[in-house]
């Protein structure tokens, strides 16, 4: 058996919680990752140690009804794994289903890296459909618990995340943002209102235009950028002027990514027959170590061995893939130095000065 004491101390050293839930929640991750289900009774199985399987699972239980889970020491810990420590692009964005008829609704912010984006906060919203300002105003509030405004340089959402009073809270809270506005939304100027995709109805396919001028929607004062798509537009609003509103954009996709990594390209997160949304919560956090862990790998396998191209000029695998293949082969044959050598990118992150391949 692989072991898993330095995984422990990592998480250790930083959480400072009971060993005992600790070493729980080391052997959890481990079977997320050998066996790439949340299926608690499938997970039952990989637990490891003397246990019976109808023990793991009433460990499973007892783990997410009645621990208390500290989120800002859990974020804290997922901002010490990045290899960035600064200029955080945040996206936020929502991924919901439903098991029968409960609904499972997720409202995420992330840190957009390298393509994907790393979960940091989270909360179940009650309901299903969109979220609403309190509520989007409750996860800013979380967020900036972790990370200082001054090192964000961007938050991005789409069409959902849109409204007078949202806009004015990242503005009270100085945060830049590039935020998708609907195409009938009305922007007034100079005593004259339009519709937002009249401003850029004579730009050709994959042309852009970036308005000099501050324009008025929902009540805020914002610079607006178009692009016309094949079938429609896309619009974008900021509280900062300059050229970079698209680009800034277009990154807020990391986070569609990491909701496909957590779900049917990695984890099935939506295989989960948990109706409780505390618990929901908890399992998402150690999807987001799980996740976090894997992407890393992959990055510093890429960085050993460049990851080769199909023909259209992608890679043939996402670095997360990449990560959780190889860590998952490492788990499941018992390759105790390689795992070794995997702990170490949580012992001494990528962007470490002390990090150096063994």
């Amino acid at each position: 058996m692989l072991q898993n004491k330095d995984l422990e101390n990592v998480l250790q050293q930083q959480l400072g919680w009971n060993r005992a839930r600790i070493r729980f929640i080391v052997a959890f991750v481990l079977a997320l990752i050998k066996l790439t289900t949340v299926n608690l009774a499938k997970l039952a199985n990989a637990l490891g140690g003397a246990a019976l399987k109808e023990s793991n699972y009433r460990r499973i239980q007892r783990f997410f009804a009645g621990f208390v889970f500290d989120y800002p020491a859990w974020g804290r810990l997922m901002l010490r794994l990045l290899p960035i420590q600064g200029e955080f692009v945040i996206s936020i964005d929502r991924t919901n289903w439903s098991f029968g008829s409960f609904q499972i609704n997720i409202l995420m912010a992330a840190i957009v890296y390298r393509s994907t984006a790393y979960p940091l906060v989270w909360m179940l919203l009650p309901k299903c459909g969109n979220s609403n300002t309190k509520e989007r105003q409750q996860l800013i509030e979380a967020l900036l618990k972790l990370i200082p405004a001054p090192l964000i340089s961007a938050v991005v959402a789409d069409r959902e995340f849109i409204g007078k009073a949202w806009l004015e809270t990242l503005d009270t809270y100085g945060l830049p943002y590039y935020i998708r506005i609907r195409e009938n939304a009305k922007v007034a100027y100079r005593g004259r209102e339009r519709k937002a995709r009249a401003l850029f109805k004579d730009l050709a396919v994959g042309q852009m235009r970036r308005l000099r001028k501050a324009r008025l929607i929902y009540g805020n004062t914002v610079f607006v950028t178009g692009m016309r798509l094949k079938e429609e537009f896309l619009i974008v609003a900021s509280n900062r002027p300059g050229p970079q509103a698209l680009a800034f954009y277009r990154l807020r996709w990391g986070i569609e990514v990491l909701f496909a990594s957590l779900k049917s390209r990695g984890f099935n997160f939506e295989q989960t027959h948990l109706i409780d949304r505390e618990r929901i919560k908890k399992i998402v956090a150690l999807l987001a170590l799980a996740f976090t862990w894997a992407h890393l790998v992959g990055i510093w396998l890429a960085q050993q061995k460049p990851i080769p191209l199909k023909n259209h000029g992608r890679a043939a695998r996402s670095l997360f893939r990449k990560g959780l293949d190889q860590l998952q082969y490492v788990l499941l044959n018992l390759l105790h130095q390689a795992f070794d050598e995997y702990v170490r990118l949580l012992i001494e992150p990528l962007n470490s000065p002390n990090f150096e391949p063994s």
